[in-house]
């Protein structure tokens, strides 16, 4: 198979990372603004670096977050909090696409999150066409009775890290649940963050088809890589969470500092 020239993506590894990224769900960026994952060729970083067909992953936050860390003003927290949660998302990429079939790697310098060509093609994960089973919503957050405070804080927070909030327990994107009887002595007021996938991946996972297993690992492997992600990305953006290691949950509070002052 001849490479494609300098400057491209390799299509096969373009169609299959765009199809994990949103089995995964999480949205795909197009162009320089985001939010989402922008798939662009990777850039060599010496004479003797093959990266030809190569993409190269970044995480663009909301076009809000990105305006902010580049006008730069003294005192804002929006510059660094742009670059955790870019790093907190590359991270979880490379956490979970390998259970996609696709391995991705920081080049030499550490800078670019890289996913290669394969040298043979590698059967991954491909979700067939079909009709979606039929699945309750589940109640939105509101109908749960979480604190409308909490509630603004996640999703202020949510939306300059550009990560989707499930409308619903049966959407895709950032869920909340009330916390359940604890020890936690603050969980009044308070919430657990999950993460759902998309509906193609949920419904194949949970299918008697030949590829449910498969699937199952790779909501299992971007659940987990999520929650790491989220916990700190959404800490950058504003919002108090902590990691209950004893009850291995993510649980959030409420508002911190505010990443962009209002």
């Amino acid at each position: 198979m001849t490479p494609p020239p300098p400057g491209r993506v390799d299509p096969d590894l373009a169609d299959r990372l765009t199809d994990a990224v949103l089995l995964s769900g999480l949205p795909v960026a197009f162009g320089e603004e985001g939010p989402g994952v922008r798939i662009r060729p990777a850039r060599p970083t010496a004479d003797s670096d093959r990266c030809a067909g190569a993409a190269a992953l970044d995480w663009l936050p909301s076009p809000r977050l990105s305006g902010a860390a580049a006008m730069a003003e003294p005192g804002q927290p929006a510059g660094p909090a742009r670059e955790v949660v870019g790093t907190a998302m590359e991270n979880a990429l490379a956490e979970f696409l390998p259970a996609f079939g696709l391995e991705a790697a920081r080049d030499g310098s550490g800078r670019e999150l890289r996913v290669g060509p394969p040298a043979l093609p590698a059967a991954g994960l491909r979700v067939p066409p079909g009709v979606l089973a039929a699945r309750p919503a589940g109640p939105t957050p509101a109908e749960l009775g979480l604190p409308i405070a909490l509630l603004d804080t996640l999703r202020r927070s949510a939306a300059l890290a550009g990560l989707p909030l499930a409308a619903h327990l049966g959407g895709t994107g950032i869920t909340l649940a009330p916390c359940p009887p604890t020890g936690d002595r603050d969980a009044a007021g308070a919430a657990d963050l999950g993460w759902n996938p998309s509906r193609r991946l949920a419904d194949l996972a949970d299918s008697d088809r030949p590829e449910a297993p498969v699937a199952a690992t790779a909501r299992a492997a971007v659940d987990a890589a999520m929650r790491h992600a989220l916990g700190t990305a959404l800490r950058a953006c504003g919002t108090e969470l902590r990691w209950l290691h004893a009850l291995q949950r993510l649980r959030v509070y409420g508002e911190s500092v505010p990443t962009i002052r209002r």
